[in-house]
């Protein structure tokens, strides 16, 4: 399983190297105006994967931390940070193995508001159960919001078989197509 990514990134470092192998064959010493372009480019592309990073780690702290404890048959969520969360609404219900469960299937079993904004250190009632919440052990509650920068994010809560709860916020891949390449090589 390791050998596919392995010959991935060596194909497309053969892809790299064979623009500047061609132009040398062609061009002969003629080439070497183009292979300096063709290098400046890669740097500048380079470049701009390293901007989009900074701005994706950047809009990193405008992000709320969310805490969600359980009170009879109700569900309290509680932001723990100093950014507000706005819009946060229940998405999705998934089942164990992730796959979105129908609402059809799940809407009778919960009750859920949409709440307009969660301020730092304020605490609301995401949801509450109408009957036990056996259906809902082992399920995951997908809870989406929008940041200060109105970018739409999503945190899930897993609800644990004996009855505990798992915060899970959603990871973010950080942007680029050359410097991926380059850190599995140096990996």
């Amino acid at each position: 399983m390791r050998y596919k990514p392995c010959v991935y990134i060596l194909l497309i470092l053969i892809i790299f190297a064979l623009i500047p192998i061609l132009l040398v064959i062609k061009l002969k010493w003629e080439a070497v105006l183009p292979i300096i372009i063709y290098f400046q480019l890669l740097l500048i592309w380079i470049q701009a994967e390293i901007s989009l990073r900074q701005h994706t780690l950047f809009s990193a702290q405008f992000e709320p931390f969310f805490d969600v404890k359980r009170t009879g048959l109700s569900l309290q969520l509680s932001n723990k940070s100093i950014n507000p969360a706005y819009g946060i609404w229940i998405g999705r219900i998934l089942d164990e193995q992730n796959k979105p469960i129908s609402p059809d299937i799940w809407r009778d079993k919960i009750s859920t508001s949409f709440t307009s904004s969660l301020l730092p250190k304020q605490e609301i009632q995401l949801c509450s159960f109408k009957c036990s919440d056996d259906f809902f052990k082992g399920k995951t509650i997908e809870i989406l919001y929008l940041n200060r920068l109105g970018e739409l994010r999503e945190v899930r809560i897993k609800i644990l078989e004996n009855g505990g709860l798992l915060v899970i916020p959603k990871s973010t891949q950080l942007p680029g197509i050359l410097l991926r390449i380059l850190e599995d090589l140096s990996i």
